[in-house]
């Protein structure tokens, strides 16, 4: 009776070790204003920051939380450009060393076509601005349409890289999302691109906004597909062992890792998603406000501790 006892003991004890944090959706917006295509990033404080595509707000807004939760009134943290004119779109920001950040982010190459859109940097001592952008744009691809959605990526071993989308919907072209690596400042290119996965018919002429993250053995790449405008757009996933790839579209029932109507979503996409010190993964992505379309504004949702195993992904 005693040893029974003991052994209940100790598996209570350890279930209780092994119990995750809450899992969940926000149910709601967090950051109840237009605030689109959110950059997420928690940085070595444990303060978690959040970055959007240009608004009212400024030219890249950004919010900070202490807790994933209540997040500050967003204020402007970028300063002019000089290689672009307009809107500054999906910024991500990435802390590279302790008082080095770099954003990546899309801007229009001034005197350019209308899809003249290329991958630029700015950096910063703080996550909290002014980021100062570099006097000229890191990545453009005219010829094939262009160069958006930029994000940074750390591998295990601590090898940094760059994602991006090349923009070729705008001239009736696919839509492959590349990765190249870069350098120990974060933004120096290093060798050559490589693609990890193109869109394809089931995915509506489009991918796009790419976020990786690493987690037990497995390399999730996140993205959205479909009309950005529409409520058939959504975040979805591919996955391989490998950083380079082969990447693997996962497919239903376990994919779309979000469409609309779940948990009141409207038009699901732009996520990007953090692994905290591989304990747990937040996620934070947006929808539409008036729960039809992009044109009353997108807001800020989150996912607290995504669920991951095996090659399979789930906002439980």
């Amino acid at each position: 009776m005693i040893l029974t006892s003991l052994i209940i003991l100790l598996l209570g004890a350890a279930s209780a070790i092994a119990s995750p944090i809450k899992r969940t959706i926000s149910n709601g917006p967090v950051i109840n204003r237009d605030f689109p295509d959110p950059g997420l990033m928690r940085d070595s404080s444990g303060t978690w920051y959040a970055y959007s595509t240009s608004s009212s707000s400024g030219l890249v807004p950004m919010s900070k939380s202490a807790d994933f939760v209540t997040w500050s009134t967003p204020v402007n943290i970028l300063s002019a450009i000089p290689w672009a004119d307009g809107s500054v779109w999906a910024p991500d920001v990435r802390e590279i060393t302790t008082g080095h950040y770099v954003m990546y982010f899309t801007g229009h190459r001034r005197g350019g076509p209308v899809n003249d859109h290329c991958i630029g940097i700015a950096t910063s001592v703080s996550p909290d601005g002014l980021f100062t952008a570099n006097s000229n744009p890191h990545i453009c691809d005219l010829a094939h349409g262009g160069a958006i959605d930029p994000s940074g990526f750390e591998g295990p071993g601590g090898a940094l890289f760059l994602l991006w989308k090349v923009d070729g919907n705008s001239i009736g072209q696919s839509t492959p999302i590349m990765m190249q690596p870069v350098g120990a400042n974060g933004f120096d290119l290093l060798g050559s691109p490589i693609q990890l996965i193109t869109n394809d018919p089931i995915d509506g002429g489009v991918v796009e906004a790419p976020s990786m993250i690493f987690w037990d053995g497995w390399f999730y790449l996140f993205f959205s597909s479909n009309n950005f405008n529409t409520l058939f757009y959504d975040i979805s996933y591919a996955v391989s062992q490998n950083v380079a790839g082969p990447f693997t579209k996962v497919p239903g029932p376990n994919a779309p890792f979000l469409t609309s109507g779940t948990r009141g979503t409207a038009g699901p996409g732009g996520a990007t998603a953090i692994n905290v010190l591989d304990q747990f993964v937040n996620m934070a992505f947006h929808s539409d406000i008036n729960g039809e379309n992009a044109s009353g504004g997108r807001a800020m949702w989150t996912v607290s501790n995504v669920c991951l195993g095996g090659g399979v992904a789930k906002a439980c």
